[in-house]
């Protein structure tokens, strides 16, 4: 019947809706972003080219809540605390500092005397020191 097939629509029409704020299975939804551990070693660019495949980039953080999550969701990955890349890049122009995901610098939680461009770094990575 005709109201069958309209409450058919509208239920298609949720579950849809509801499905375009959920994150691809494996990944860890923390507010309104989606996040996921790859343990590949590789540099920052090959990382974030990676993440651009996946349909993302190469994390931003933007509050020590998100720091924390995104500290527990790497450890619970990488039981040995490899450092991993983020998503923050300085090579362009040294001390310009930059999100791949185009969103602004509004967080940073640099270990003690760092960022130093010993060797020129210039991507970052979350380390456990």
């Amino acid at each position: 019947s005709d109201f069958n097939k309209i409450i058919q629509e509208a239920e298609e029409h949720h579950i849809n809706r509801q499905c375009s704020t959920c994150c691809p299975f494996g990944w860890v939804k923390y507010e309104r972003r989606c996040f996921t551990y790859q343990a590949s070693r590789m540099d920052w660019a090959s990382a974030e080219k990676h993440c651009l495949n996946l349909g993302g980039h190469l994390t931003s953080i933007h509050s020590e809540y998100e720091y924390r999550m995104i500290k527990a969701l790497i450890r619970a990955h990488d039981p040995e605390e490899n450092a991993a890349w983020i998503g923050l890049n300085g090579c362009q122009k040294k001390f310009n500092w930059f999100w791949s995901d185009g969103s602004r610098l509004t967080f940073t939680k640099w270990n003690p005397r760092e960022p130093n461009f010993v060797n020129a770094e210039c991507c970052v990575h979350i380390d456990w020191g």
